[in-house]
């Protein structure tokens, strides 16, 4: 071997020993650690709708815990059901219109729900909603109200409408129209009463009443005589008021009908009737 090709030799046994090295320092070094990979972002909960209404005015939220709660396009039965919304949605409650709501999602569907939808409604404090309380808090609120009734005047059927404006909470003001047509004649009443309905926070509510009228008896064609007779009238009633349910009442009431056909000619009438009226 020359004197040239050892430090070559050399040379080259120095890079074999350290690539060696290298390689052993890697076998021998621990595995790098696992990165685990990122985590995926949770969608956000859907958010309950909004707690005011766009003019700034509070409106009530309320959860659903029926299986289902259903949105009409208006506010009544007639109209279409465009959206069910499911249990443990809320909603909230923008206006109401006697017995319909109008609700808004939280996915902002808008539409009308009618109150027995939402007597098990719960609040935004876990607590029942109320709305149970509300049909006796109308019935006991009630301002105007009208109805129908038939029974029996001096013994022939009668028919006989009504409305009536409470304007305090025992007193109101009604107005009463009623026909008959018995046999022999026809009679048409028109009266406006007073009326004093001292238990009217009760269900079952008697009331009293007293009023003044036009009275006109309109006999048959086939009598001889067969003169129209208009007269004053007053009238004094009794009677029952019983909510039966919602805005409904079912009432009795008894009244004697006095017609003033000259200063010294009077003659009295008995009615009964069994009718039911509404209240708003």
């Amino acid at each position: 071997m020359t004197a040239a090709a050892r430090p070559r030799r050399a040379a080259l046994a120095a890079a074999s020993l350290a690539l060696a090295c290298a390689h052993a320092r890697a076998a021998d070094a621990p595995p790098p650690p696992d990165v685990p990979a990122p985590l995926a972002t949770p969608s956000a909960p859907e958010a309950p709708p909004p707690d005011s209404v766009p003019g700034g005015e509070k409106v009530d939220r309320v959860q659903v815990t029926d299986a289902y709660i259903e949105l009409h396009t208006g506010p009544g039965r007639g109209y279409p059901v465009f959206h069910v919304g499911a249990r443990g949605e809320w909603i909230a409650i923008t206006l109401r219109h006697t017995d319909w709501y109008k609700v808004t999602t939280a996915s902002g569907k808008q539409g009308w729900v009618n109150r027995s939808q939402l007597e098990s409604t719960l609040a935004e404090d876990g607590a029942h909603s109320g709305f149970r309380d509300l049909a006796l808090g109308d019935y006991l609120q009630r301002t105007i109200s009208i109805g129908a009734a038939y029974g029996r005047f001096h013994g022939d059927p009668f028919d006989k409408f009504w409305g009536a404006w409470r304007f305090t909470d025992t007193l109101s003001l009604e107005t009463t129209f009623g026909q008959t047509q018995g046999v022999f004649s026809g009679n048409t009443l028109f009266h406006v009463a007073l009326l004093a309905e001292p238990w009217s926070d009760q269900r079952i509510s008697p009331f009293a009443g007293i009023g003044f009228g036009r009275f006109k008896n309109v006999p048959n064609r086939s009598l001889v005589t067969d003169l129209t007779t208009r007269a004053k009238l007053t009238a004094a009633t009794v009677g029952v008021n019983y909510h039966l349910s919602g805005r409904f009442v079912v009432r009795a009431d008894y009244s004697i009908y006095t017609a003033y056909v000259s200063d010294a000619n009077s003659a009295e009438y008995r009615a009964a009737t069994l009718g039911v009226s509404v209240f708003f």
